[in-house]
């Protein structure tokens, strides 16, 4: 066998071996960091080819040109995932813990960063208590901070979305804010009751956890993928009963977040304000979540224009609730003015 034969059987062998070994990842989970806690390696003519050394330097210069090479997927290894993920938390820690400290927009994006990457944690180990502990608590100070400041919800949203985080991490945060925004300007709620369905919106699609990542890339999915996410509300419920303190109407509104026609059916006028709140609760956090969803490209649709999606929720809501569904308008009408 020749010198040539022997080089090309050994990088053969070290392929393989990377590819059971390395663990794909986004690069944004390096924003932030000011040095790589693992390797880094990228694929360049299909071969696996290392980008960055463990503890190398890191900034901006050096992530925006990895990403002009075309590198905004990265493989780790998979015994080095775990300190990644540790100097993420940390990071996530210290930003929650001064966030009102400094330029409210600029400390918001960050944290807004942050909780997404560690979103990505959440979904891959969704019963890892301290992962969950740690996005719920810096949810928390993040609802209660954008909450005094809604100014710098639109600019917040718009930087959010440049960032091109996977639909699915990004879903929460979007219809959230927009669910926060609803909130404040309707009025209705306490500082505790906004808290709470912040939260409840911000992980009640945790079920999605239990689906394959691969069936949210397809352009187009079978009857029975499509119950399968279907499913994911009970799932969501089931990963976070008795972890998240919330009261059990908001593990209902989790359950019921896309069986939003029951509402529009069968309304009794007879029913207590209690009843009618809970039902005008999970309306809204179902209606930010499917305008969220409908002004976002997914792989399998384009995205719509914000008014074709309040068509289609006036359809829905107009009937039972036409005074919120005007104060959705006009919030909207607000946020999306430029």
């Amino acid at each position: 066998m020749s010198y040539h034969q022997i080089m090309q059987a050994y990088t053969l062998l070290e392929q393989n071996a990377l590819n059971t070994g390395l663990k794909p990842i986004s690069l944004r989970g390096f924003l932030f960091l000011n040095q790589s806690p693992c390797d880094v390696y990228g694929l360049e003519n299909d071969l696996y080819k290392i980008l960055l050394k463990k503890n190398s330097y890191i900034d901006t210069g050096v992530l925006k040109n990895l990403i002009k090479l075309g590198h905004t997927k990265v493989f780790v290894p998979h015994k080095q995932h775990p300190e990644l993920i540790d100097l993420q938390q940390d990071e996530l820690i210290k930003v929650t813990r001064s966030l009102s400290i400094g330029p409210a927009l600029e400390n918001a994006k960050k944290l807004v960063n942050l909780l997404t990457v560690n979103m990505t944690h959440l979904y891959d180990f969704p019963t890892d208590d301290k992962t969950l502990n740690l996005q719920v608590q810096s949810i928390k100070n993040l609802c209660m901070f954008l909450y005094s400041r809604p100014q710098i919800h639109a600019p917040l949203y718009y930087e959010f979305c440049k960032q091109k985080h996977h639909f699915i991490v990004a879903q929460p945060f979007i219809s959230s804010l927009f669910l926060l925004g609803v909130l404040k300007q309707s009025r209705m709620f306490s500082d505790k009751e906004v808290e709470n369905l912040f939260l409840t919106s911000y992980f009640k699609d945790i079920g999605m956890s239990s689906i394959p990542t691969e069936k949210f890339d397809k352009d187009n999915l079978s009857h029975d993928e499509k119950i399968l996410l279907a499913r994911h509300a009970g799932h969501s419920v089931q990963i976070l009963q008795g972890r998240l303190t919330l009261a059990p109407q908001y593990f209902k509104i989790i359950q019921n977040h896309h069986s939003f026609s029951l509402l529009t059916r069968d309304m009794d006028l007879d029913k207590s304000q209690e009843q009618l709140a809970q039902g005008f609760e999970t309306m809204i956090v179902s209606v930010m979540d499917i305008i969220a969803a409908m002004i976002t490209e997914r792989p399998y649709r384009p995205s719509v224009p914000i008014f074709e999606s309040l068509e289609l929720i006036k359809v829905l809501i107009i009937d039972e609730f036409p005074h919120e569904f005007r104060i959705i308008v006009g919030y909207f009408r607000n946020f999306f003015q430029d």
